[in-house]
């Protein structure tokens, strides 16, 4: 699946002793491998542009990270399109909160939301469906609440104070660089 709405970035790190990798952007199975610092030789090799030299295990792990924080950064300077809105309340008592916490929520969401099985949302592309997975949250909350626009309104405003108070700006002056064409 390839989506169009928003133009993929290709990764410029510069990876501590090999130097500069242009890396695309992997699916939601490879950035959740990323996240719990599993199978990282095959995944960076999947996201590299050009071929990988032999590497420490301690430059993978840096490097996993400086990808993964790319993404979050490029999320976040995207919020309009690719960040569940947030309204910055909580609806919930710390006494009516649930301790049993929902892991595939959004999964199910962006799976029903596109007619696709769990399996095939985790091959599709991380940006696609974060995208997927914040217009599935829009629609249900426009389908299902009585104040959905204002709520949503209230939420781009929530999420744009938040990113402006914490000031994030494109490459993050990690001594990453963001190529979008």
């Amino acid at each position: 699946m390839e989506l169009f709405a928003i133009k993929k970035p290709v990764f410029v790190i510069d990876v501590p002793t090999i130097g500069k990798i242009s890396c695309r952007t992997c699916t939601v199975a490879d950035y959740r491998r990323l996240c719990v610092m599993r199978d990282l030789r095959n995944v960076l090799e999947r996201v590299a542009v050009e071929d990988v030299p032999q590497t420490l295990k301690a430059i993978e792990m840096i490097w996993a990270k400086l990808y993964l924080k790319e993404i979050d950064e490029y999320t976040q300077e995207n919020m309009d399109v690719l960040a569940v809105p947030s309204s910055g309340d909580q609806d919930e008592s710390e006494e009516e909160k649930c301790l049993l916490k929902i892991h595939t929520v959004l999964d199910k969401l962006a799976a029903d939301y596109a007619h696709l099985s769990f399996i095939e949302i985790q091959e599709i592309d991380i940006i696609d469906y974060r995208m997927i997975a914040a217009d599935a949250y829009k629609y249900m909350i426009m389908t299902n609440k009585p104040d959905a626009v204002e709520y949503l309104n209230g939420c781009y405003l929530n999420m744009h104070e938040i990113c402006s108070m914490n000031k994030i700006k494109p490459g993050g002056g990690s001594g990453i660089t963001i190529s979008k064409g």
